[in-house]
């Protein structure tokens, strides 16, 4: 088969195929990864634990090298794509944009790979590790409204935003993710961690899914609630891995999300929804009334009211800015005016 002939869809199952053999990779690097000496466990959960212990200026040096060249490489491939293409050229095969973009980041997957084994710190040895969560909270928050027009924001009830911001949304999230998920990426080594594992199988998806611009099965709808849902179980188990105590604040806050808004975009029958309602609430009873305190139950909306928030205040940052360009033109014009 032609590469330019691949349909999109083996595409798909390829990447999710590679990212689970990536994992394979990893835990069998785990033994060579022993030779390194990393912090000690920190109390603060903030302090992100898999870096080593002194720092060394080639682990720095290869890992900001790779992390900038991945990041403008994709930054070209997506730019190409949006000057070439347009919402009327969704094709079902790759295109030579396609092809370009999954190789990029298929060696830079294996450079990470080296990278670890080689030298293990990435960059969070210079950066707080609330910088990759951000990141990744915010690409989920812009697909939230980006999303508000085909599935709602609330129980499928749609938010009235302004066109031109969805629309922009919609232009420019390409260049964010890619920074948001290539950031993550080389933010952490490749150590053999549940949560780890779990969290190179999102990011690796998510490159595949911003290679695929362009194609339809970039819209298929189930594809990408599973990018959107993976955040769950890996921020579950990270708090698990960290022996914290706020497990129960990623799970249900993340599952209140789904049931609030993401699963409204499947098509769901509506006794599955409402197995899905049962479930969640049987699951906050048991957590809150047998393994924790009721007034902890506030943790359940926690992150729902944190990203429901943040992106209002983006549409509210949006509104005041189109507000001041109203202004501001016709200050323009009068000036340009007077001084003919």
């Amino acid at each position: 088969m032609s590469l330019s002939r691949i349909d999109a869809k083996h595409a798909v199952n390829g990447s999710i195929v590679f990212s689970v053999l990536l994992c394979a990779a990893i835990v069998a690097m785990g033994g060579a990864l022993s030779q390194f000496e990393i912090i000690p466990l920190p109390e603060d959960p903030l302090v992100y634990e898999w870096q080593l212990a002194e720092q060394t200026a080639w682990g720095q040096l290869t890992a900001w090298l790779g992390f900038a060249v991945h990041q403008l490489l994709i930054w070209g491939t997506i730019a190409y794509a949006q000057k070439r293409y347009s919402k009327r050229d969704y094709s079902n095969t790759l295109r030579p944009v396609n092809l370009w973009a999954l190789g990029i980041n298929l060696v830079f997957v294996g450079l990470h790979y080296l990278q670890t084994l080689f030298f293990y710190d990435a960059i969070a040895q210079d950066l707080p590790s609330w910088t990759a969560q951000f990141a990744v909270a915010l690409m989920l928050i812009v697909i939230l409204g980006m999303e508000n027009q085909r599935r709602g924001l609330f129980f499928g009830k749609k938010v009235k935003f302004r066109k031109a911001f969805t629309d922009g949304l919609r232009k420019y999230h390409g260049f964010f993710f890619s920074f948001a998920v290539i950031y993550t990426f080389w933010f952490h080594p490749m150590a053999p961690t549940w949560g780890h594992l779990i969290g190179f199988i999102h990011v690796v998806l998510v490159m595949a899914q911003g290679s695929l611009m362009f194609m339809r099965v970039h819209l298929n709808k189930r594809w990408m609630f599973l990018l959107e849902i993976l955040v769950l179980p890996h921020a579950f188990q990270v708090a698990l891995n960290q022996s914290s105590d706020i497990w129960p604040m990623f799970f249900f806050g993340f599952a209140a999300i789904f049931l609030v808004t993401q699963m409204h975009g499947l098509g769901l029958k509506p006794w599955v929804r409402q197995a899905f309602y049962s479930s969640f609430l049987l699951i906050a009873l048991y957590v809150y009334l047998v393994m924790r305190e009721p007034y902890q139950a506030n943790e359940i909306l926690r992150i729902p009211l944190i990203e429901y928030l943040v992106l209002f205040m983006m549409y509210w940052i949006y509104l005041a800015g189109a507000w001041l360009g109203s202004r501001w033109r016709p200050l323009r014009l009068a000036s340009s005016e007077g001084g003919d």
